[in-house]
């Protein structure tokens, strides 16, 4: 989400950008959306043991197909950090990379 950079900090304030991407997208490989019935668009759930984000496919092949991708920065219940863990480096601090186990399936209808 290249309208999005820098983690959204500036850019979540500019609304012409922020009307492009309102809401996180679930990044996917056509690979792993394909036997799951995903097309890019479709709403999704990712749960995790820690909760779930509903938000819209992006089905796009610049991604691994084992791994699925929803930027960090929005805030709320559309927080992908809710569902990841909170771990750091011990001595740095830093925050460690956001990596879990996750399920994936297309929401049911509302």
């Amino acid at each position: 989400m290249v309208s999005q950079f820098l983690s959204g900090t500036q850019t979540r304030r500019i609304g012409p950008l922020l009307d492009h991407y309102p809401v996180p997208r679930v990044e996917m490989h056509p690979t792993l959306a394909q036997p799951l019935g995903i097309a890019d668009g479709d709403r999704v759930t990712v749960e995790t043991r820690r909760g779930a984000l509903t938000a819209p496919a992006l089905v796009v092949g610049t991604i691994r197909p084992d791994t699925l991708f929803v930027p960090y920065h929005w805030p709320g219940a559309q927080s992908v950090n809710r569902l990841t863990i909170a771990a750091q480096d011990p001595i740095s601090k830093i925050p460690e990379y956001k990596a879990c186990a996750a399920r994936i399936h297309r929401a049911a209808e509302a």
